[in-house]
């Protein structure tokens, strides 16, 4: 796999998985707090992780 296909690839499983967060939370009764700082954070910092790939197989 190269060119597009990779770039695609990896830029389809750079974001966050917000809805596993979400899932867990409930399924253990975590503070709501706890998660939507989770969820704001890994979303936050999924962005450069993108950035890079894209710089890096661009």
């Amino acid at each position: 796999m190269g060119g597009t296909d990779l770039f695609g690839t990896v830029v389809m499983a750079a974001p966050p998985t917000a809805r596993n967060v979400y899932l867990f939370s409930s399924r253990f009764h975590t503070p709501s707090g706890a998660v939507r700082d989770v969820i704001f954070l890994s979303s936050l910092l999924s962005l450069p992780v993108i950035a890079v790939n894209a710089v890096l197989l661009g």
